[in-house]
């Protein structure tokens, strides 16, 4: 409609024209030397556009003909540039579902087609990485930094390669130039962040850290956890060079921000200890403790005053461990405070909710012990509980959520997979976990007769966990009966024999002492 509208005017419009034309009223006189040529007015404009209109048209005419080889190689550009995009497409197509034969040759077509554009680079890069060959990749990803539009993609490229390699030190740089030629991009920040940390430079990575919370690309949550983390690191590092002021600043900017995190509770009441200040140590083991209780806590809480008596150190662990009653940790710390002062059926009471769920290696050697106690030295039923030692699972230990692994120690990062803040401390019985050595017995066994000075001693001797002689009566008198002949050992764990797994001879001196105990 719109179309035959404008059709409708045009007409008009030369209807008019020729109108108007027609109506002019004069003469034109054109005179050529002797010559004279005299003609109406309209004649003469209707002359004049015919005129016009064929200069126009042998004007364009002529220019075609003198342009005509250079449309056509245009033409003929745009042709091999349409089917080199094309071969681009087809080629990108081909190395994203890994076929590097295909990649490789549209690839060498694109190329040849449109030369090494951006796109053609990128290709050949990745085709070149397909296939294996890092160093021709290399230097395509080196040719794409010299243009602004695909540095950004080239520096990308070189840091993933030197990530294969191995190469920290290269990788580092690439990613702080990323970073600076765009400041918030989330894989330049988590990649300065996760190659400082394992290369354990805690102060660039708490850095790179804070530009990840500045470009809002990691949870504020996650990013005070990991100062923490970094904060215990650090105070760890400044310890074992022997900067006990750095060492304290660092331990207490991880509490400020975690108050629980064990590791630096440790090192700072360590260091606020030997400054004379053991008040204050006692108050970061109490706040750590109250949400998160271990056992070095414990025993940096014991040895904060060495000169104090048994009885009111063992009130002291007692009341560290009421501030977290319920948790498995404290009741194993007040019954080592209970069996340091002679509070064996203390002891025994809280150590039952322990035995009856399912005893763990420490249960069991704080049970020894209690036995001991009873038995007025190396008793049978002790030594039984050690042998149980052995074979119950331990219980307590840093472990690596990312991979499983065991620690002894806290760190950063786990020597195994290398994952940041995985350990975290497992106490408590479970199914299926390791079981402690002899060795590991005898250097975790309970001491009721240290006065208290420490909550387990550094050395036993293997003869305190050799089984017992085996004899004929075993059957008769080591079988769960009734607490009127003997005494009831608790269910044992599932790969623990326990007390019926083998035959031991039990005294009529023993069984008075202990009758009923259960």
């Amino acid at each position: 409609m719109i179309r035959a509208l404008w059709l409708f005017l045009l007409v008009a419009g030369l209807a008019f024209a020729a109108t108007v034309i027609a109506d002019l009223r004069g003469t034109v006189v054109i005179q050529l030397g002797d010559s004279e040529t005299r003609m109406y007015l309209s004649v003469a404009t209707v002359l004049v556009i015919a005129l016009s209109l064929v200069t126009i048209i042998i004007y364009r005419i002529i220019t075609t003909f003198i342009d005509a080889p250079a449309e056509f190689f245009r033409w003929r550009a745009m042709g091999r540039r349409r089917k080199g995009f094309a071969a681009l497409t087809r080629g990108l197509v081909a190395v994203a579902a890994g076929d590097d034969e295909e990649a490789r040759r549209q690839t060498r077509k694109a190329i040849s087609l449109v030369g090494e554009p951006p796109l053609a680079l990128l290709l050949a890069a990745q085709a070149a990485q397909l296939e294996g060959d890092d160093e021709t990749a290399q230097r395509y990803y080196t040719q794409m930094l010299q243009s602004k539009e695909t540095e950004f993609l080239g520096l990308r490229g070189l840091y993933m390669a030197a990530v294969r390699r191995g190469d920290g030190p290269q990788a580092i740089s690439i990613a702080e130039r990323a970073r600076v030629l765009r400041p918030k991009t989330r894989w330049a920040l988590s990649a300065l962040f996760d190659l400082n940390v394992a290369r354990g430079n805690w102060t660039e990575a708490a850095v790179a850290l804070d530009a990840q919370s500045r470009a809002k690309t990691i949870d504020l949550a996650i990013a005070k956890r990991r100062r923490a983390v970094l904060s215990a690191a650090s105070a760890l590092e400044s310890e074992r060079k022997g900067d006990a002021e750095g060492a304290l600043r660092h331990a207490q900017d991880a509490l400020t921000l975690a108050p629980a995190f064990a590791p630096a509770a440790l090192v700072a009441a360590k260091h606020f200890a030997a400054q004379g200040r053991q008040w204050k140590a006692g108050s970061l083991i109490e706040t750590a403790w109250a949400q998160e209780p271990h056992p070095d806590l414990a025993r940096s809480y014991a040895n904060l005053k060495p000169e104090e008596s048994p009885q009111a150190r063992a009130k002291r662990l007692a009341d560290l461990a009421s501030t977290n009653p319920e948790h498995p940790e404290s009741q194993v710390l007040s019954a080592a405070a209970s069996i340091s002062v002679g509070r064996l059926d203390e002891a025994r009471e809280t150590l039952r909710p322990l035995v009856e769920r399912f005893p763990v290696a420490r249960v069991c050697l704080l049970m020894a012990d209690i036995e001991r106690g009873f038995g007025g030295g190396d008793g049978l039923a002790a030594r039984e509980w050690a042998l149980r030692a052995t074979r119950a699972p331990r219980d307590a230990y840093w472990s690596c959520s990312a991979c499983a692994r065991t620690h002894n120690q806290w760190a950063a990062t786990c020597s195994a997979c290398g994952g940041f803040d995985t350990l975290s401390w497992q106490s408590g019985s479970r199914g299926a976990v390791e079981a402690m050595t002899p060795r590991e017995v005898a250097q975790a066994f309970v001491d009721p007769t240290d006065n208290g000075a420490a909550l387990y001693r550094d050395t036993v001797k293997q003869d305190d966990i050799r089984p017992p002689v085996r004899t004929r009566e075993a059957e008769t008198t080591m079988r769960n009966v009734t607490p009127d002949d003997t005494v009831v050992f608790p269910p044992s764990a599932p790969d623990d024999p326990g007390p019926d797994g083998e035959d031991y001879t039990l005294s009529d001196d023993d069984r008075r002492k202990r009758r009923g105990a259960w």
